[in-house]
């Protein structure tokens, strides 16, 4: 992918806890943003990325960072917050740098 495109690397997404009774945890998962949809998949060593969720351009509504006065219980200490559809997918990055481009991208593209 080319910084025109989209962007993609690995990121950590909350739970989105669409039934009452999921447990809330955090996967590290591999997020692509290209032209038509943000994507993210399952790595698993030695095997072809399982795709677990894909959320077409059209329907995000909005891409904001998250300010939380919580603890983060994750190593990823940087939230962003997709919105899309009535749900809100938190997903957290290593740094600022790293978020800063995850949101600007998908404000743009």
């Amino acid at each position: 992918l080319n910084n025109h495109t989209g962007v993609e690397g690995t990121l950590i997404k909350k739970s989105q806890q669409k039934r009452r009774t999921s447990p809330c945890n955090y996967k590290e998962r591999l997020f692509v943003l290209d032209t038509q949809d943000l994507t993210y998949s399952e790595q698993r060593p030695g095997k072809k990325p399982s795709q677990k969720g894909c959320i077409e351009l059209s329907r995000i509504k909005c891409v904001e960072i998250v300010c939380s006065e919580a603890p983060i219980p994750c190593s990823n200490k940087y939230p962003f917050q997709v919105v899309h559809d009535n749900c809100y997918l938190y997903i957290f990055a290593p740094d600022n740098d790293c978020r800063q481009r995850w949101v600007r991208k998908n404000k743009y593209v």
